[in-house]
């Protein structure tokens, strides 16, 4: 007979605030893109030096998340791809009376951690029985670092209760993309430049300057997702508005699917099946 599998003591970990190492073995993209992001991880989580732009996005998030996880009555969540940072992301920091945070990353940087913490994949841990399921899984923009999105979102319903996620994910359409470069340099003109005349010249010199730059960024970044190469050294998949939304209509039911106003990114809210194809 097969040797039974243990249950992950996911209930212990939560009540020790510990840390939980799992075997991890990535593919060759899984591998480079977590490689080439770990400085900015360093940066970001490490130093705590986040863009004003990503703070009002994850404020945005922290809400979304306190909303979905009231209604659903979650009391605990697993954030997918947390990172390395030691304290709580900005975007729990506020739901840390109501919501118990648990960490999952497969980068062993900082072991130590102010909340529970699990060392490994999100297919290492889907693989395993668990003792007690989450409330609910996040994908704080790490579901375009998964090789198969798919089968991610599949495996965060075995590990969360109903199978229910909150997901923030960056998108490419070319409006969104344009949308977040440039009302970020009219906000900073506008910071400044205060007189008339100051604006009025930045405004020109952007409008000469940027704009013609940032339209051929754009048409070379539509011609990279047409032809399905990278964009970028950091992610593995590259989703569309609309890609994104069928990806989730066919992991299971969307309750929720909202643009972040300024920027590119979207959140939704879903109840994921296990077997999603």
């Amino acid at each position: 007979m097969p040797e039974a599998v243990t249950e992950l003591d996911i209930s212990g970990l939560i009540a020790s605030g510990g840390m939980l190492r799992l075997e991890s073995a990535g593919g060759e993209a899984w591998r480079r893109a977590n490689e080439a992001s770990l400085a900015e991880y360093r940066d970001h989580h490490g130093a705590g030096n986040y863009p004003p732009l990503m703070l009002e996005t994850f404020a945005m998030l922290e809400g979304f998340i306190g909303k979905w996880a009231k209604i659903w009555g979650a009391d605990t969540l697993v954030d997918v791809g947390c990172g390395i940072g030691r304290d709580l992301p900005p975007y729990v920091r506020n739901l840390a009376d109501a919501v118990t945070y648990v960490g999952l990353d497969p980068l062993d940087e900082n072991p130590e951690r102010a909340y529970p913490f699990i060392c490994g994949r999100l297919e290492d841990l889907g693989a395993r029985p668990l003792d007690e399921k989450f409330g609910l899984a996040l994908f704080a923009t790490s579901l375009d670092h998964f090789e198969d999105a798919r089968n991610a979102l599949s495996l965060a319903a075995r590990i969360a209760d109903g199978g229910r996620a909150v997901i923030l994910c960056g998108v490419h359409d070319s409006p969104l993309t344009a949308r977040k470069d440039v009302s970020t340099r009219i906000e900073q003109i506008c910071r400044i430049h205060r007189s008339f005349l100051s604006r009025t010249t930045a405004f020109l010199a952007f409008g000469l300057l940027t704009l013609p730059r940032l339209a051929l960024a754009l048409a070379r970044r539509e011609a990279r997702l047409r032809a399905g190469r990278p964009l970028d050294t950091l992610h593995v998949s590259y989703f569309t508005e609309e890609s994104l939304r069928a990806l989730l209509n066919g992991a299971g039911t969307v309750h929720e699917f909202v643009s972040c106003p300024g920027t590119n990114g979207i959140l939704a809210a879903v109840t994921l099946s296990t077997d999603a194809s």
